[in-house]
């Protein structure tokens, strides 16, 4: 395992959605620049909203001493408003645990509103027509905990872990082939 591991909210959403493919990601093998899909989310992302407002990069640390990385699509910082752009909802809870645990970095670095008050989050599906607040309650820093936890220790592991039956999201995923050929 490398030492140096930081975690991504992008990491934290592949492992809520499938261990396999946070372990692989964790290797090094990303899959993404052969998927039609993700190439449409990026295109997504880079022309649905005001460029001034894109992607900012957070460093934390977790409470364990793992280092944490945050690439938030967009950020209304006069608003406190974090945004999450994405095309579908298929992993839906993994796209609302993404903007926790980047709501979780901005608290764990004494970032908050204007007014004193915790950031919020909204999940933006501009194909849908679609938003969804995302708000970060204790329990949730607690279970963001617990997952970075869980994804150091599948770093640790030296075998990737089995495949899920199969469900029908994993057609469109960039691993499908690689884990169902």
């Amino acid at each position: 395992m490398n030492p140096n591991i930081r975690i991504g909210g992008m990491l934290v959403g592949y492992y809520l959605v499938c261990p396999r493919k946070a372990w692989l990601s964790l290797r090094g093998i990303w899959m993404e620049q052969e998927s039609d899909a993700v190439a449409l989310g990026r295109l997504l992302d880079q022309h649905s909203y005001d460029r001034s407002e894109k992607h900012l990069t957070i460093d934390a640390e977790a409470p364990d001493g793992t280092a944490l990385v945050g690439k938030i699509d967009r950020a209304n910082l006069r608003n406190g408003v974090l945004h999450e752009t994405k095309k579908g909802r298929s992993c839906e809870e993994a796209h609302l645990w993404q903007v926790r645990f980047y709501l979780w970095l901005l608290l764990r670095n004494g970032v908050t509103r204007p007014d004193g008050s915790p950031f919020r989050g909204q999940l933006d599906y501009p194909l849908l027509r679609r938003t969804e607040t995302v708000l970060l309650a204790p329990e949730h820093e607690t279970q963001l905990a617990a997952t970075v936890a869980a994804v150091r220790e599948l770093a640790r592991q030296e075998t990737p872990p089995a495949r899920l039956t199969k469900r029908a999201f994993c057609i469109k995923c960039a691993f499908d082939e690689l884990c169902y050929g």
